[in-house]
């Protein structure tokens, strides 16, 4: 499995490093996951890693990621936790009148159109990513996808409400 990986690699370097954060990364979300420092815990989370950042690696070696986020993007997400906040509010207040009687929820799929940008443009896979993440957080918003092809954003509402200002400046229209 690696072996196939390696050979399709240009940079060896890059390789080990990928390989190198991956195992690191998995091992300490082990130990976070599994809250102890048994050893047979630690030799278990020792051989999950492994295979984990192996893993990451063919993929990575087969499917190169093409992720080239801006910084405005990427700092975009300081509006998140107001979102969140917004979005719990919204979400208990929907609950609450629909199991009031007084209006029921009203599930609705939404399409936005989104400036996309080609499907080799590296920045603007960021973008879309970026989008569906951030806006995905929020739990009044469930993204479904960017569609580059007719340049539309497929989401999920319980009701109707305006699109954030944060996925606005990512790329959608509003």
């Amino acid at each position: 499995m690696l072996g196939v990986a390696w050979k399709k690699v240009k940079n060896p370097a890059k390789f080990v490093v990928v390989f190198g954060l991956s195992l690191a990364i998995t091992y300490l979300l082990w130990i976070v996951f599994v809250g102890t420092f048994s050893l047979h815990e630690l030799l278990i989370g020792i051989i999950a890693a492994l295979l984990t950042a192996a893993g990451m690696v063919v993929v990575t070696a087969q499917y190169p990621a093409r992720f080239s986020p801006g910084v405005a993007d990427l700092l975009a997400l300081w509006r998140l936790p107001w979102y969140i906040v917004q979005g719990t509010w919204e979400i208990m207040e929907v609950a609450g009148k629909d199991a009031l009687g007084i209006k029921p929820a009203e599930s609705l799929f939404r399409v936005d159109l989104f400036r996309t940008g080609t499907e080799k443009d590296v920045r603007a896979s960021a973008r879309r990513a970026l989008a569906v993440l951030y806006t995905t957080v929020a739990p009044n918003f469930i993204v479904l996808g960017v569609n580059t092809n007719n340049r539309r954003m497929l989401f999920h509402q319980i009701e109707r409400s305006s699109v954030p200002k944060m996925t606005q400046q990512l790329g959608a229209e509003g």
